[in-house]
């Protein structure tokens, strides 16, 4: 999956010049958390929602409404974006996106393609495609195992949930915690866990973990 397939392609962007005000009236009113600022169709900043509230100060610091109206609407956006935007392609796998997203800890990306702004992909878009990969959308099974991380194991496995007639939703891997061992965790279209749990202790397979799972 690639972030063109979740990206946001109706945008709501501002300006350099739009005022810290029209920021917060815009976060407001679509609900969103980031605003990529815009020359014409390229951009040049984006701005969160953190640094909105940093920049603005508390309502309770000034006597009337329509004075703190006046101090938001004299700070311009071009103070307080962030200059040095990073961005990814459409074509981006989404994993890569979530690794982006984490190392520099950042909520959102602009997609830009040609140096021109496409999209907007957020953290609430990758985790949810995250979970539709787990196969935590749907009602099942979780099997949680170790395996030897060598060729063929994982292939064994599979053969022996597929022997049971169960059909697997989703399997992740991940490296475990001691040794050269791998943890393998499937999602199941079953409510019933326990015939695969035992097809696999059979086999050599000590320590699975299975459990009915709501979605």
């Amino acid at each position: 999956m690639r972030v063109k397939d979740r990206m946001r392609r109706s945008l709501v962007s501002v300006a350099q010049s739009d005022t810290l005000d029209h920021a917060l009236t815009t976060l407001k009113r679509f609900n969103i958390r980031h605003l990529p600022v815009v020359k014409g169709d390229h951009v040049v900043g984006i701005v969160s929602d953190r640094d909105v509230k940093k920049a603005a100060p508390s309502p309770f610091d000034y006597p009337t409404a329509e004075e703190f109206r006046a101090f938001t609407s004299a700070v311009s956006i071009k103070e307080i974006m962030t200059k040095e935007v990073i961005t990814v392609a459409p074509l981006t796998p989404i994993e890569e996106a979530a690794s982006l997203m984490s190392q520099k800890r950042i909520g959102a990306l602009p997609v830009v393609q040609e140096g021109r702004l496409v999209g907007m992909i957020t953290e609430t878009d990758v985790l949810g495609v995250i979970t539709e990969m787990m196969g935590a959308t749907q009602t099942g099974s979780r099997i949680e195992i170790e395996i030897p991380a060598s060729p063929g194991t994982l292939t064994e496995v599979i053969g022996i949930v597929e022997g049971q007639q169960v059909e697997i939703a989703s399997l992740v891997t991940l490296p475990a915690r001691e040794g050269a061992r791998r943890l393998v965790i499937l999602r199941l279209r079953t409510i019933n866990p326990d015939p695969v749990v035992r097809a696999l202790e059979e086999r050599g397979y000590p320590q699975v973990v299975g459990e009915f799972v709501h979605s």
